[in-house]
């Protein structure tokens, strides 16, 4: 395992925090949209279309978000590290967004949607992934990282069910 540490730790700083960035950020809010938007509608289009759709908008506006972020820290670098950390992190949040639409290579059912086995195995995975790899890089505990991230997705996943139920029950 330390070999893929010392790759992980040659990786440039500002594209390896693009990537930790992109992968956290794509587990968290792919887990709780899809939490709340599968209580409510049948047909897997709308899943879909909403995974494709946050892909998109959400990987943009937190890759600039993070590029005007490190550019405002320091204003006097000119550096394109900025910039780097602009495509690690789109690129990587729009793969793990886009890497909750797996199931539907199989199949259309959205029983593992509904029932939120396949957002929250595939997430907690992925987060386990980022958190060892974290703690390795950092010499600290793995739990460390581990049990907030899992009580996260936790409560974004059982809040965003909890008030899509609520909010279906007002039509």
């Amino acid at each position: 395992m330390s070999n893929i540490i010392n790759k992980i730790m040659k990786i440039p700083e500002p594209v390896r925090q693009g990537m930790f960035f992109g992968l956290n950020s794509g587990v968290i809010t792919t887990t709780g949209l899809i939490a709340g938007i599968s209580q409510t509608f049948t047909n897997p289009l709308y899943i879909i279309i909403s995974i494709v759709s946050l892909a998109i908008s959400d990987g943009f506006s937190e890759a600039y978000g993070l590029y005007i972020s490190k550019k405002a820290e320091k204003v006097s670098d000119d550096s394109i590290n900025p910039f780097y950390s602009f495509v690690s992190l789109l690129i990587t949040k729009a793969l793990i967004v886009l890497s909750f639409l797996i199931p539907f290579i199989f199949s259309k059912k959205l029983t593992y949607f509904k029932n939120l086995a396949w957002p929250f195995i595939w997430g907690a995975l992925l987060l386990f992934i980022l958190d060892y790899h974290l703690s390795e890089i950092r010499d600290e505990s793995f739990f460390h990282y581990y049990i907030p991230h899992l009580v996260i997705l936790v409560t974004v996943m059982g809040l965003s069910k909890y008030f899509s139920k609520i909010i279906m029950r007002l039509e």
